[in-house]
């Protein structure tokens, strides 16, 4: 017989005992087995500690399982049951093993995710590592302070899908805008769609991001694009009276800056959506979206990628608050908004209205 069974042996006549001191000098004695290396794994020994140690775990005081999960979390020859029985214990208890244990399998976390509420799902969002499945089963069933801790963990691996749910749900919750910019795998195309939702700063610096390929870009929107056309194609009978006037007068070469101004100054906001529409090459939903976002920065994009003249964008901002549009700003707001739009290169300004035109006809074609 082993040492280390003899050992065990005599420890297990000591799981009987009442009192909280012999529980401890217990579970000690199991416990330093594990920490020298002596009982390995898949061996009886390991069989009979694990069923002392989640036979004794089960029935002594809070303050002993708190001090066995934090001895365990991080040894990698832990019994993997006693673990998952730590795993589901009140967070006091369990937080050092959700956080550090290498134990816990991707099911074991998920079905953790599933069951137990945001003190867990936190704990689970710390660990150094997280894969993509879990991240899933976080994002599924988190709540807002749960799934901010995971996009703020750079070792959190985050699906697409789960990415676009994150982008989503951002649109209502500020606090997720900076942590979900600020990460490296965050898509482009949903970086963009930020643009949306975020303040005028997080605008600036979604504009002022350099580090995308353009040639592995450019082919992927060329491809996404393609496959759209066929949605994105309208007929003559089904357009508005506006639509059909403003493409009449764009075939006579006639849809100028000064006639979208004018629309504006006759308050005719249709025809200036339909214009602003065919000038930036997009649908009229998001050119109404461009042109009633707060800050107008969207639609210094828009006017920049079209080459419209400084003049006349800023002509077109101070008609547009004058028709319901956004409020505009301050001097020192204004002066910004007109610096955006000459420091914004038209090439990045193109870039970002191709992102939102592609992801506009994707959206409408998944829900068609």
């Amino acid at each position: 017989m082993s040492e280390s069974l003899k050992t065990l042996q005599n420890l297990v006549t000591l799981a009987e005992e009442p009192s909280s001191e012999k529980r401890r000098e217990l579970l000690e004695g199991v416990t330093d087995l594990f920490m020298d290396g002596i009982i390995a794994a898949n061996s009886r020994e390991m069989a009979l500690a694990s069923d002392i140690l989640k036979h004794i775990a089960a029935a002594v005081e809070e303050t002993l399982r708190a001090e066995l999960s934090d001895r365990f979390a991080d040894l990698e020859n832990a019994p993997p049951d006693l673990i998952r029985q730590l795993a589901s214990d009140v967070i006091d208890v369990t937080a050092p093993v959700l956080i550090r244990s290498g134990v816990l399998q991707d099911p074991d976390l998920i079905a953790i995710v599933e069951s137990k509420g945001q003190a867990h799902q936190l704990a689970i969002t710390q660990r150094p590592a997280i894969s993509a499945a879990v991240s899933d089963a976080l994002v599924a069933n988190g709540d807002d302070a749960v799934i901010e801790s995971l996009v703020r963990n750079d070792g959190a691996e985050i699906s697409r899908q789960s990415m676009e749910r994150i982008v989503s749900r951002a649109e209502e919750v500020e606090p997720l805008h900076q942590p979900v910019l600020d990460r490296s795998d965050l898509p482009p195309d949903l970086m963009h769609e930020m643009f949306w939702c975020v303040s005028s700063a997080l605008k600036r610096l979604i504009l002022e991001r350099t580090s995308i390929d353009e040639m592995a870009l450019d082919r992927a929107l060329e491809e996404t694009e393609a496959q759209l056309v066929s949605h994105a194609a309208v007929s003559e009978a089904s357009l508005s009276q506006a639509e059909r006037q403003v493409r009449r007068m764009a075939r006579f070469g006639q849809l100028t800056p000064l006639i979208m101004l004018d629309f504006l100054a006759q308050g005719l906001i249709p025809e200036f959506i339909a214009a602003l529409a065919m000038v930036t090459d997009t649908d009229l939903e998001t050119a109404r979206r461009i042109a009633f976002s707060p800050g107008y920065e969207a639609l210094a994009v828009a006017c920049r990628a079209a080459g419209l003249d400084h003049q006349v964008f800023g002509s077109i901002v101070r008609r547009l608050a004058e028709n319901g549009g956004a409020r505009l700003g301050d001097r020192d707001e204004r002066r910004q908004l007109l610096e955006l739009y000459d420091r914004t290169p038209v090439q990045t300004a193109r870039r970002a209205m191709r992102f939102w035109r592609v992801r506009r006809q994707s959206l409408i074609r998944l829900s068609a």
